[in-house]
């Protein structure tokens, strides 16, 4: 089998399933890019998301312990912590997180190491946020239905 010598510009292995209904959509962003990340929180809160960003790995998983997030969308290379090392912290905190890597790293090595050290999505930038943005919506009426479904019925 031959490897991809790129990786797809976005790519989405699993969304999770939380057993419990969100009280609001909330979504971190860790990336050290400040400009970028001032974009992206624009977008999101348009597009009605509850947005807290940070610049470190370190910051993300002290934030994400704290705040519990649903979605948080984690640049993998950042000081104090690289991605891939703030994923594992946060993937111990909680299961059902919507973990996505914000990267503009093509290497399908990267890509791969990001399966397997827990996020859910991989996302190239510059991302056309309109799919990421989709992406969280599914994740958060899956969540808030998924809730609904459990309650007996009158």
């Amino acid at each position: 089998m031959q490897r991809p010598n790129r990786v797809p510009s976005q790519a989405l292995w699993q969304i999770p399933v939380r057993t419990t209904r969100p009280d609001e959509p909330r979504v971190l962003i860790a990336d050290d890019d400040i400009e970028s990340t001032r974009a992206i929180c624009l977008a999101l809160e348009d597009a009605e998301f509850i947005v807290r960003a940070v610049h470190t790995g370190l910051d993300a998983v002290t934030l994400a312990r704290k705040w519990r997030p649903g979605v948080v969308l984690l640049d993998l290379m950042m000081p104090l912590g690289d991605g891939w090392e703030a994923a594992e912290a946060i993937r111990a905190l909680d299961v059902t997180m919507l973990l996505i890597a914000h990267t503009s790293r093509t290497n399908p090595e990267d890509w791969t190491r990001a399966q397997r050290t827990g996020f859910n999505g991989y996302f190239v930038k510059p991302t056309e946020l309109d799919g990421m943005i989709a992406v969280m919506r599914d994740y958060f009426s899956k969540r808030q239905g998924d809730a609904e479904t459990d309650r007996p019925s009158a």
